[in-house]
C-alpha cells in the first residue's frame, strides 16, 4: 500500500531512546544515518528523512517525522521525536525507526528500519539513554501492511437466557425449546494493549451487531470512555426477541472505537466477530475459536461464558 518503493537497504541510523516517568513523554533522539542506500539509484540522489510509529498503533496519529535532509547518503538530523505514553503502556510497544527517501511527486523510497521491543529496554538505566549506532534492516514481513495484526483485546461476558427449560441445548432437540423467544446478554467489561492516542490515552466506546440469519441487524452502542488507555466499560448489551435457533446461524461483531472530535471521524482501533461466520480477520485458528466460543454460548443456557477475544 502506499507511494513507495524498496531500495537495497545498507547503513546505519544512530538515536537514543529517553523516558521521563515523570512528565510521561518517551524521547527519539534522531542523530544520524551514515552509508545510506540512495533513493534513486541511478541519479546517484537521496533525500532522506527518518519515520517512527509505536507499535502496533500505525496510525496517522501515531507517526513522526524529521525534516528532509537534502542530496546525502549521510545525513545529520539532531531531531527529537516524542510520544506520551502511560509506563503500563510501553511494555506493550515496539518502536520502529525507518528512513525514508522523498523523491519527486511525493514518491517515497524505504531505506531500512530499526524495530526495538520496549518491553526489554531498561528505560532507568543511564547507558540505554546513551546514542547508538543501530545497523538497517529490510522491512519485517509481520508489519507489512497486508498482515493480520492484533489490536489489543476485548474481555466479555454472554449469556443466553431462555424463559425455563432443558439447561442444555442438546436436551432441548426435538422440542419446542428452540423456538423459544430468549435474550442474548452480553456484559463488555473492557480492554487493554489498544492503539492508543500520542498521548497515551483513548474516548473509547463498543459497538455491537447482530446479524440474524434474515440478515437483519441489531445494533447497540456503549458509553465513551474519555481519557483512558485501558476502559473498563462493564456495559451490559441485551439482543431481546431471539431464539436460540436463530442464534446458531447468526454473527455477532464487536467493534471499539475512539471518539473523534467533532466534525472528524471515529477511529477503528479493532473488532472480533463470534458466531456462525467466525472471526475470518484473525485467520483459521481465530475462526476455529470464535465458533467454539460461540457455541459454548449457545448450548449452555441461563449461565455466564467469559472470553478473551483478540482484536483485529
Amino acid at each position: 500500500m502506499g507511494n513507495f518503493d524498496n531500495a537495497n537497504v545498507t547503513g546505519e541510523i544512530e538515536f537514543a531512546i529517553r523516558y521521563c516517568f515523570k512528565t510521561h513523554s518517551l524521547e527519539i533522539c534522531i542523530k544520524a544515518c551514515k552509508n545510506l542506500a540512495y533513493g534513486e539509484e541511478k541519479k546517484k540522489k537521496c533525500n532522506p528523512y527518518v519515520k517512527t510509529y509505536l507499535l502496533p498503533d500505525r496510525s496517522s496519529q501515531g507517526k513522526r517525522k524529521t525534516g528532509v535532509q537534502r542530496n546525502t547518503v549521510d545525513p545529520t538530523f539532531q531531531e527529537t521525536l516524542k510520544y506520551q505514553v502511560a509506563p503500563a503502556q510501553l511494555v506493550t510497544r515496539q518502536l520502529q525507526v525507518s528512513v525514508w527517501h522523498l523523491g519527486t511527486l511525493a514518491r517515497r523510497v524505504f531505506l531500512g528500519e530499526v524495530i526495538i521491543p520496549l518491553a526489554a529496554w531498561d528505560f532507568e538505566d543511564s547507558t540505554t539513554q546513551s546514542f547508538y549506532w543501530h545497523p538497517l534492516r529490510a522491512k519485517a514481513e509481520k508489519y507489512e501492511d497486508s498482515a493480520p495484526q492484533s489490536n489489543g483485546e476485548l474481555a466479555v461476558r454472554a449469556k443466553l437466557v431462555l424463559p425455563s427449560g432443558p439447561r442444555k441445548l442438546q436436551e432441548a432437540q426435538g422440542t419446542d425449546e428452540l423456538s423459544l423467544n430468549g435474550q442474548l446478554c452480553l456484559v463488555v467489561l473492557g480492554a487493554k494493549n489498544l492503539p492508543v492516542r500520542p498521548d497515551g490515552t483513548l474516548n473509547s466506546f463498543v459497538k455491537g451487531c447482530l446479524t440474524l440469519p434474515d440478515q437483519q441487524k441489531l445494533r447497540l452502542k456503549s458509553p465513551v470512555l474519555k481519557k483512558q488507555a485501558c476502559p473498563q466499560w462493564k456495559h451490559s448489551f441485551v439482543f431481546s426477541g431471539v431464539t436460540p435457533a436463530q442464534l446458531r446461524q447468526s454473527s455477532l461483531e464487536l467493534t471499539v472505537w475512539d471518539q473523534a472530535l467533532l466534525g472528524m471521524n471515529d477511529r477503528l482501533l479493532g473488532g472480533a466477530r463470534l458466531g456462525s461466520k467466525g472471526d475470518t480477520a484473525g485467520g483459521g485458528d481465530a475462526c476455529s475459536q470464535s465458533k467454539l466460543q460461540w457455541q459454548k454460548v449457545l448450548s449452555s443456557p441461563n449461565l455466564w461464558t467469559d472470553m478473551t477475544l483478540v482484536l483485529h
